[in-house]
């Protein structure tokens, strides 16, 4: 069973037979917690109270360095291929790494209390992934990553979020081709690398696209939460996706984080984005300099600057995203975004989740995450 099937069924069954039998105040602490109870007992099967080995579903368009599947960077690079390939890396997430923090083992014997480790790697072809997906009976949590991220960071990243969300179903990465080429030449020149990056994007809509088609097709719904550049893969995607088969609802919670994509654009396919999610939050910021270069450079203002939605819930994190710390962009993977995640996906509504505020009357956003 899925957790949207308990939050969907099972809870207003249990409410309305104890409202109907004994009009049971649900304001009672004691009485809802033994109606919750055994449902968070069949959903929580996982454990992350210890280092733990996370399996991450890999999907890529990358084009490979060599003929054999890696976890790694010489495995796969920042060039597109015409083909998508696919395997599992199994990643030591350690239980001692701060919440949105990686560090990588340079040496096996390091404490794998401590650093991230590749344990190991295997191929699969994309019907053996999906039948694997099928298998756990859980909703997959797919993750897009955003601009100049390499293929290893990729993975250890979609690690570390689903450790940090203690996420009970599997992980997908859909990695496409992002990061800067080899050398220090080419790794300081952002603008050349940014204009690589957006060009790989694009190319990447198709593949993305026709990946969640058959996952579509074996009726596997999803949770994608996706950040950056990512949007230029996922948005014009979810638009064609919805086109092609208008009434099927197959995402149930997406999130939206810091998305470096036209507002107005948006404004076009949003109802497209709405009509195949059940649920949609945007995670924004005032502080984010990396939208600010982006406007810049794209001459057009960016989703993740912040704007008002219809139906869907956006978030400012200006107030816990700290731009003297940095471009103020990688705020997905904190701490406070992650709570607010892990409670969005247990259908909490964003006004009664812990942090969440309403935003001031003159603000865009509908809501404020405070510190």
């Amino acid at each position: 069973m899925t957790l949207n099937f308990f939050m969907k069924k099972i809870i207003p069954i249990f409410l309305a037979f104890s409202f109907l039998t004994s009009c049971t105040n649900l304001g009672n602490n004691e009485e809802l917690q033994k109606k919750l109870k055994p449902i968070w007992s069949e959903y929580f099967k996982e454990d992350f109270n210890d280092s733990k080995a996370i399996n991450v579903f890999v999907v890529t368009n990358r084009k490979a360095k060599n003929n054999a599947f890696s976890c790694a960077d010489d495995g796969f690079g920042v060039d597109a291929d015409s083909k998508l390939q696919s395997g599992i890396c199994k990643i030591n997430v350690p239980k001692n790494h701060n919440i949105g923090e990686i560090t990588f083992a340079k040496d096996a014997r390091q404490s794998s209390d401590n650093y991230f480790k590749i344990l190991e790697t295997k191929t699969l072809q994309e019907s053996e992934l999906i039948d694997a997906i099928k298998k756990t009976k859980r909703t997959p949590l797919v993750f897009v990553h955003g601009f100049n991220v390499r293929y290893q960071e990729a993975i250890l990243r979609a690690s570390q979020i689903a450790y940090d969300l203690k996420y009970q179903g599997p992980i997908i990465l859909f990695t496409w081709p992002a990061g800067a080429k080899d050398g220090f030449l080419e790794d300081a020149m952002l603008n050349k690398t940014y204009e690589n990056n957006f060009s790989n994007a694009k190319l990447s809509i198709d593949f993305f696209k026709n990946f969640l088609l058959k996952l579509q097709g074996e009726n596997i719904k999803i949770n994608l939460l996706v950040h950056s550049m990512g949007h230029q893969v996922v948005l014009p995607a979810l638009k064609k996706l919805n086109e092609e088969n208008p009434k099927k609802v197959f995402i149930n919670e997406l999130f939206l984080n810091a998305p470096d994509f036209d507002i107005i654009e948006f404004r076009a396919i949003s109802k497209n984005i709405k009509s195949i999610s059940n649920h949609v939050t945007l995670y924004c910021s005032n502080n984010d300099k990396a939208m600010s270069v982006s406007k810049t450079f794209n001459k057009n203002e960016r989703l993740g600057a912040c704007i008002a939605l219809e139906d869907m819930d956006a978030v400012n994190v200006s107030l816990i995203d700290d731009p003297s710390l940095g471009l103020g962009h990688g705020y997905y993977s904190s701490r406070a975004v992650l709570n607010d995640v892990f409670q969005a996906l247990l259908g909490i509504e964003a006004k009664h989740r812990l942090s969440v505020v309403k935003s001031d009357i003159f603000n865009a956003e509908k809501y404020s995450l405070r510190k």
